[in-house]
C-alpha cells in the first residue's frame, strides 16, 4: 500500500517536473502549456491504452507518431489527434483552402451517416463489400458511416440544379471518413477512420469536365509542391469509385503498400496495376518455349468462359482484362486458377486472352493449338468447342520492374527500364463521367436541345486527397534515426527555442528572442515555442526537440553567458550555427 501511495506521488512529481514547471513569460506560447507526451519508448505507454509492443511496429511514421505525442491508439485503426498533430493538420487544410478558393471551389458538409437508398441506386452497396460500416436505425431502415460521398453529393445537385447556367459547379468538403479495414495497420496511414479533402466537380459536357480535371491536377500540383515533400503524378485505374480518367499523387516510401513504376529517362510513372511496358529481349525469346504458362479462368456476368493465357512467372492483371473486354461485363468476374472450380457453370461463348508474355507470333486459334505446353484438359476444352471460340491477344500482364518504358520504346525506339518504387498514394483524381448522375438522374437542361424537354446528363470529376494520410506519410518519407524532420510548411511549431537556465538574462534575453521572431515575419506570427521545462537537463530538452521535429531549435546557454552568441540547430541538414543576436533576424529573413 505504502509503495503504491509513493509511485504515485513519484509519478506525479514527475509529470509536474515535464510538463507544469516554468518560469513566467506572460502570454508567450510556453510548452510547459501545450499537452505534448513524449516518450522514449512505445513500452513506456501505459499498458491498459493496449498499444502494440514496440519490435511489432514495422512503419517509422506510426512510432514517430506515438513517441512524439502526435497521436494515442482509441482502438484498432482509430486514433486520438493530440494537439501537435491538429496543428500540422490544420496548415495542410489551410493550404488545400487556398488552392481549392483559386479554382473556384466552394466548400461544404456533408453528413457521416448515410441512407443506403443512392447506394442501392448505384449498385455500390453491394460492390463495396465488407468494407463498408452498415447500420440500422430503429425502424430498421439501411444506413453506412461514409467513406465516400459521390451518391450524397450527386443526389444533393440532382435536386438543386436545373439549368446549364447553374453549370460548371465545384463542390468540395474536408471531413471524416470510415473503412472496415479488416486489417488496419500503420496507425494513419491506413486505419478505419480517416480525414479526407472531397472535390466534386459538374460540367455541361466531356469536353468541360476535361478542362475542369486538368485544372484540379494543376491545384493539386501547386497543394503537394506547398507541402514540401517530394511526390510523383502515377496513372492510376478507377477502381470502385468509377470513371474513364485517373491519377495518384503519392510520396515515395519503403512502408508504401503501391509499386509505382518510373522511366527515369522520360518522367513516365504509372501504378502497377495501370503500368504498360515493353518486354526486354530476354523476355520475349522465352515466350512460348519451354516454360509452362500461366491459366486463369473465369465466367462472366454475361455466361462468358474466360481463358486467359499468360507466361510463366507472370500475374494476370484484372484492370487490363477489364479494358480488353470490349464491352464484356467483367466488373464481378471470379478469377480462378483452377479449370473444375468454374466448368459446372453454362456458358455460351469462350473468350480466350493469350497475353503477349506468353506467344507474340500468335497468329489463329490452329497457331495457339499448335503449341506443346497447352495443357490437355485446356486442348480437349478449346477444341471441342471451337465454334464458341473468340480469341485475343495482348498486353494482360502485371507489368514489372525492368520492362521497358512505353512511351521511350515507341519514341525513340530505345530500351529504358522502368524503376519500381514503393510509395504511399495520399491523393487521387478521377474523371467520372455520368457514372453516378445517370442513376440518380443529376441532369440540367441544355442551352440548345432539339426538342422540348430534352435533358442532359451531369458531367461528374471526383477529386480526394487523404489528410490525415498526409500526415503520417510525411513522417514515413522525412525521418532520421532522432526523429521527425517536418517541411516548414506544416510543421506544428517552426521554432523552438530553448533557455538553459532561469538566469535573469537568459529568461529576458529569451522572451525578446521570442518578440524578434513573431515581430519580423508574419509567416512566423504563433510559430514560435519556448521550451520552458528548466527542471529538465538540457540534453533531455534537445533531444525533445529532435524528435518532434520542430524546423529550427535556438539554445540560449552558457555559449550566450560567455560570448553573446546563441546556437541556431537547422533540424533538415543537422547544420549548428554560432551567431551573435543582432545577426538572427537575418537568418529568418532569407
Amino acid at each position: 500500500m505504502f509503495k503504491t501511495r509513493l509511485y504515485k506521488q513519484l509519478t506525479q512529481l514527475i509529470l509536474q517536473k515535464r510538463y507544469f514547471t516554468s518560469t513566467n513569460y506572460g502570454n508567450r506560447t510556453c510548452l510547459s502549456k501545450i499537452f505534448l507526451p513524449t516518450t522514449k519508448y512505445i513500452s513506456n505507454i501505459k499498458s491498459k491504452q493496449k498499444h502494440e509492443q514496440e519490435e511489432n511496429i514495422i512503419c517509422e511514421s506510426y512510432r514517430l507518431m506515438i513517441r512524439a505525442g502526435l497521436i494515442r491508439r482509441s482502438s484498432s485503426g482509430i486514433y486520438s489527434l493530440l494537439p501537435l498533430a491538429l496543428r500540422s493538420l490544420d496548415k495542410i487544410e489551410r493550404i488545400i483552402n487556398f488552392e481549392m478558393t483559386n479554382i473556384g471551389a466552394q466548400k461544404l458538409s456533408l453528413p457521416t451517416l448515410l441512407s443506403a437508398n443512392a447506394w442501392k441506386q448505384t449498385g455500390r452497396w453491394k460492390s463495396a463489400g465488407s468494407e463498408l460500416f452498415r447500420l440500422k436505425d430503429r425502424k430498421e431502415s439501411d444506413y453506412c458511416l461514409a467513406p465516400t460521398h459521390e451518391e450524397e453529393i450527386t443526389q444533393l445537385v440532382a435536386h438543386e440544379i436545373a439549368s446549364y447556367r447553374q453549370l460548371p459547379l465545384r463542390l468540395y468538403q474536408i471531413g471524416k471518413k470510415y473503412r472496415d479495414e479488416m486489417r488496419p495497420r500503420c496507425g494513419l496511414l491506413r486505419g478505419r477512420e480517416f480525414i479526407m479533402k472531397d472535390l466534386y466537380t459538374f460540367d455541361t459536357s466531356e469536353e468541360a469536365a476535361l478542362r475542369t480535371y486538368e485544372e484540379v491536377l494543376f491545384a493539386y500540383k501547386n497543394i503537394f509542391n506547398k507541402i514540401g515533400i517530394p511526390f510523383v503524378i502515377a496513372d492510376a485505374d478507377s477502381g470502385n469509385i468509377g470513371g474513364t480518367k485517373s491519377h495518384e499523387f503519392h510520396f515515395l516510401s519503403q512502408a508504401g503498400e503501391d509499386l509505382i513504376l518510373i522511366c527515369s529517362n522520360c518522367g513516365y510513372s504509372a501504378n502497377e496495376e495501370r503500368a504498360y511496358g515493353s518486354l526486354p529481349l530476354t523476355k520475349q525469346a522465352e515466350n512460348g518455349t519451354n516454360k509452362e504458362p500461366i491459366f486463369n479462368f473465369g465466367i462472366s456476368k454475361n455466361n462468358r468462359l474466360i481463358i486467359c493465357i499468360l507466361g510463366s512467372g507472370h500475374v494476370l492483371n484484372i484492370f487490363k482484362l477489364r479494358a480488353a473486354a470490349n464491352g464484356n461485363s467483367f466488373e464481378n468476374i471470379q478469377i480462378t486458377k483452377d479449370l473444375k472450380d468454374i466448368l459446372n457453370n453454362n456458358y455460351n461463348e469462350i473468350d480466350i486472352y493469350v497475353d503477349n508474355t506468353f506467344q507474340t507470333n500468335l497468329l489463329d486459334l490452329e497457331t495457339l493449338l499448335s503449341n506443346k505446353l497447352i495443357d490437355e484438359n485446356i486442348y480437349k476444352l478449346i477444341y471441342s468447342n471451337k465454334h464458341l471460340v473468340t480469341i485475343h491477344h495482348g498486353d494482360i500482364h502485371n507489368t514489372s520492374p525492368g520492362d521497358g518504358c512505353p512511351i521511350c520504346s515507341c519514341s525513340t525506339n530505345n530500351f529504358y527500364p522502368l524503376i519500381g518504387h514503393n510509395a504511399i498514394e495520399v491523393g487521387h483524381t478521377f474523371l467520372l463521367g455520368t457514372k453516378y448522375s445517370e442513376p440518380l438522374k443529376a441532369t440540367f437542361a441544355p442551352e440548345t436541345s432539339q426538342s422540348m424537354g430534352d435533358l442532359g446528363l451531369i458531367q461528374m470529376g471526383c477529386y480526394g486527397i487523404g489528410i490525415s494520410r498526409i500526415l503520417a506519410a510525411i513522417i514515413e518519407s522525412s525521418h532520421d534515426e532522432y526523429g521527425i524532420i517536418w517541411p516548414s510548411s506544416v510543421a506544428p511549431y517552426r521554432v523552438c527555442i530553448i533557455p538553459n537556465s532561469d538566469e535573469s538574462l537568459i529568461q529576458q534575453t529569451t522572451q525578446n528572442l521570442f518578440d524578434l521572431l513573431t515581430s519580423i515575419s508574419h509567416e512566423l506570427n504563433d510559430e514560435v515555442l519556448i521550451d520552458d521545462r528548466t527542471s529538465l537537463s538540457l540534453g533531455y530538452r534537445i533531444k525533445d526537440s529532435e524528435l518532434v521535429g520542430y524546423p529550427w531549435m535556438i539554445i540560449l546557454g552558457k555559449r550566450f553567458l560567455e560570448s553573446g552568441r546563441v546556437e541556431i540547430h537547422e533540424r533538415s541538414t543537422r547544420k549548428i550555427l554560432n551567431v551573435k543576436f543582432d545577426e538572427i533576424k537575418n537568418i529568418f529573413l532569407t
